[in-house]
């Protein structure tokens, strides 16, 4: 065989490759938001847990950064989903309570405060992360937990995604057993999902849903936000997994659920599913993969030490989330970033991960790619959370501010005022506020200058307050 039709063999050898590698650099990438729901910061072994098993995750984190003071915008779940797809702190969007059952926030009848009479929902006019990348061509899915308005008209579809699969008002799904239906009148089904098979165990039929949609969206580039309701109540996982927990358990002291434990298990198992049929699918060199919690642990079925409480305090332990990113060709593996970012700062990331550089939309969040990149600036001076609502966990409305290392934390009711120096102690443990006086003045002063900032729905003192109903 002559040279030339060697040379032009090798040539017709390469060009699929080729074609495929110009593609994927003529179009923006394809982002994957894997969100799961209460994953508090110490359950993933990345994040030093010895109990837990997330071998999946894990090397996802060994591929990319791991942040390790990521914040969500409050110690709940609709708040800081809401501020994931706005890029807006809940204050300023005024629903800064979850959506419950009842329709309403609930709250003592002799409480010290009543909780703003805020919305249940994003308006529509807010435009969500898949309505601002629709400019470059996208199409999005919301695969799982929705939570984010308490009618139809606020679901997925009216807020910019193509496809809405299991999403609805409800921050739980009534079983995590096909199919998905139980006695309860306020939640009997989960709504927005197709063909419940009996038996089917619904964090592996999600992501199921998603690796789908992958495979018939891998010709345009997509935005999935795969919002697991693993693993937030109720506590169900596949027997054999409990099982083993249960064995586990025994003898140690660093956890205390084996239902919890199986469906983290359960959970890293499916992340693997998904990360194997992006590179199956020839989209891993292209595709963006973020991980994220929407707030603490639940305290009464993990651990979150070091950090203080859980789910519904504004402690570390209620608003401190594992956050992990890998983005191929621009984020260095297995790097780390010490610097407080806020589950905001999403709706800005994601935009300007996808070439966008405009927007007509006013956010409170900031880009995390000079972090992720190492490339441009990075300025900010404070962190804020308005929570002034009585959670089914803490029922201590109040607000907190971080300025540096420092962290003042007021509570409303009852009242009371700490300073903590996270640099040295991550537990808060070591009450500041009497010691200097003067950085509390001047951290309660910026805080109420941040809250004006945004005309927030503001709690009202309560005129049956009874300085004793919490002992009676």
């Amino acid at each position: 065989m002559s040279k030339s039709k060697i040379f032009l063999s090798v040539i017709c050898l390469l060009l699929p490759s080729i074609q495929s590698n110009l593609l994927a650099q003529e179009r923006p990438p394809n982002i994957v938001y894997i969100l799961i729901d209460d994953l508090g910061w110490k359950d993933l072994g990345c994040y030093g847990s010895e109990f837990y098993e997330t071998p999946n995750i894990d090397k996802l984190r060994a591929q990319g950064m791991k942040f390790t003071a990521a914040y969500s915008a409050s110690p709940v779940c609709s708040p800081s989903r809401a501020s994931i797809l706005t890029g807006k702190n809940p204050a300023h969007i005024g629903f800064t309570g979850h959506i419950t059952a009842i329709g309403k926030h609930r709250f003592p009848e002799e409480g010290r405060i009543i909780p703003p009479e805020d919305y249940m929902h994003v308006f529509l006019e807010e435009k969500m992360i898949p309505e601002i990348l629709l400019q470059s061509g996208y199409t999005s899915a919301s695969i799982g937990k929705w939570h984010v308005g308490e009618e139809e008209k606020y679901f997925p579809l009216n807020q910019g995604f193509a496809l809405n699969i299991a999403g609805y008002e409800h921050g739980s799904p009534p079983t995590y057993w096909g199919p998905y239906e139980s006695e309860k009148s306020w939640n009997p089904v989960i709504k927005n999902l197709d063909n419940r098979a009996e038996g089917q165990y619904l964090t592996n039929r999600l992501t199921s849903e998603a690796i789908n949609f992958m495979e018939e969206s891998k010709g345009e580039p997509f935005f999935l936000y795969l919002s697991h309701y693993a693993v937030h109540t109720p506590l169900e996982a596949p027997d054999s997994l409990m099982k083993k927990y249960e064995l586990k358990l025994k003898g140690q002291n660093e956890q205390k659920n084996a239902t919890y434990a199986a469906m983290i298990e359960n959970m890293d198992w499916n992340v693997g599913r998904l990360l194997k049929s992006l590179d199956s699918l020839g989209l891993d060199s292209n595709t963006i993969v973020i991980l994220g919690s929407d707030n603490g642990g639940e305290g009464r079925v993990t651990n979150n030490a070091p950090l203080r409480e859980g789910k519904g305090y504004i402690y570390e332990g209620g608003i401190r989330v594992p956050l992990l990113v890998k983005w191929p060709g621009k984020v260095k593996p297995n790097s780390t970033s010490d610097v407080p970012v806020i589950t905001d700062d999403m709706l800005p990331t994601i935009i300007d991960m996808a070439g966008i550089n405009h927007f007509d939309q006013d956010i409170d969040g900031f880009s995390m790619v000079p972090l992720l990149t190492g490339e441009g600036e990075w300025n900010r001076d404070k962190l804020c959370w308005y929570y002034p609502h009585y959670s089914p966990q803490a029922k201590m409305p109040g607000y907190a501010i971080r300025m540096g290392d420092y962290k003042l934390v007021e509570y409303y009711d009852p009242p009371s005022v700490e300073l903590f120096d996270l640099s040295k102690d991550i537990g808060e443990t070591n009450d500041l506020s009497e010691v200097e006086v003067e950085k509390v003045k001047e951290m309660k002063t910026s805080f109420k200058e941040w809250l004006m900032d945004f005309n927030p729905i503001l709690h009202t003192e309560n005129p049956n307050y009874n300085p004793n109903y919490r002992s009676n």
